[in-house]
């Protein structure tokens, strides 16, 4: 089974998020804690962020990303 890149799915977790845009967890957790531009869906007890209105928000709050030291690989 092939696997499906965060980039191209709809709905995306927590720790794709994190790990696909480097983020931190405590940024991730207090975003979406708090009533922001993108939305949240709850399924069961699992959150699921809408990847292209992340990627909006995201794209007006460029102080969100971590800069990368040197252990972290590049992503291409």
């Amino acid at each position: 089974m092939k696997k499906v890149s965060p980039g191209e799915k709809e709905l995306i977790t927590p720790a794709e998020a994190i790990e696909y845009y480097t983020l931190s967890w405590r940024k991730v957790g207090d975003l979406m804690n708090t009533k922001n531009n993108f939305t949240v869906k709850y399924y069961d007890d699992r959150s699921l962020i809408i990847r292209h209105e992340f990627e909006k928000y995201l794209a007006q709050h460029p102080e969100l990303r971590r800069i990368k030291r040197g252990k972290y690989k590049k992503r291409q």
